[in-house]
């Protein structure tokens, strides 16, 4: 009886040291997410509801029906559309915003609204016109 519970105790004691725990990959930072690679553009909205906000997203999403658009963030702080029609710098600030053109007259703060490893969710003010200034949604994929 008494090896019959010595033989126990060690198999369980040896099954209980050769079990492995499982690790977790480290969770990737937002620098990470948004430099691994280039953000395909698919979308833009708005809550506005001026004509010239919502002419503006009626261009801008017809476009990408005909058009591929892809957005890449450097990690030296640059970033480029595919198309050239922006290029400029841009920085991390806080958990959940970017300021785009930091120091600049253009200087911009946008809203992550949401980041992962394949999309992306963006809102920033946009200028219309001199009259109007509009929050913009921009989505993208991997």
């Amino acid at each position: 009886m008494k090896k019959c519970l010595l033989l126990t105790q060690i198999v369980f004691v040896s099954l209980l040291f050769s079990c492995k725990k499982e690790s977790t990959p480290p969770t990737p930072t937002m620098l990470e997410l948004l430099t691994s690679s280039a953000w395909k553009v698919t979308g833009y909205t708005s809550t506005a509801k001026d004509t010239a906000t919502l002419s503006l997203l009626k261009d801008w999403n017809d476009d990408l029906k005909t058009n591929t658009l892809f957005v890449t963030y450097k990690t030296n702080g640059t970033y480029l559309y595919s198309d050239s029609s922006e290029l400029g710098t841009w920085e991390i600030s806080g958990t959940s915003s970017i300021i785009f053109e930091k120091g600049t007259p253009d200087q911009l703060s946008a809203s992550l609204d949401n980041l992962t490893a394949n999309n992306f969710v963006i809102t920033y003010p946009w200028e219309v016109n001199t009259k109007v200034t509009s929050n913009i949604t921009e989505t993208a994929v991997k």
